[in-house]
């Protein structure tokens, strides 16, 4: 190959690489996370007390809390900013269908989990 001036394509190739990594380290450290619903926690006290532990981006959450016995009306609470909810509900066997997603995208996760839930008192 003659007549190549292997220096001057040498520093070509070096700002080249130079504007790729700029470019992909502001690709990078821009991106959204991935949503993922992580877990969903449970607390039994007087009331049931979910909390649901999601990634991604400007997230809201909605709890189904289904009665598995059917003796109450599947509680819906529609979608808002907080992760955590509080029911006041009577003993059962319930399954939660925890939702999260992603305000701007409207991409959304779900999971189920079932719990067996006895209310406490002060008086037990």
């Amino acid at each position: 190959m003659a007549g190549v001036d292997w220096e001057k394509a040498y520093h070509d190739l070096e700002a080249h690489i130079e504007n790729i990594m700029r470019e992909t380290s502001e690709l990078v450290n821009n991106a959204s996370p991935k949503l993922r619903l992580n877990k969903i926690f449970i607390e039994k006290e007087n009331t049931l007390n979910v909390i649901i532990d999601a990634t991604g981006d400007k997230m809201e959450y909605a709890i189904d809390l289904i009665d598995r016995k059917g003796k109450i009306e599947t509680i819906k609470t529609g979608y808002g900013k907080s992760n955590t909810f509080n029911f006041d509900i009577p003993s059962g066997r319930y399954t939660i269908r925890a939702y999260a997603k992603e305000e701007k995208t409207n991409a959304r996760v779900y999971d189920n989990k079932s719990v067996n839930y006895k209310k406490v008192t002060g008086d037990e």
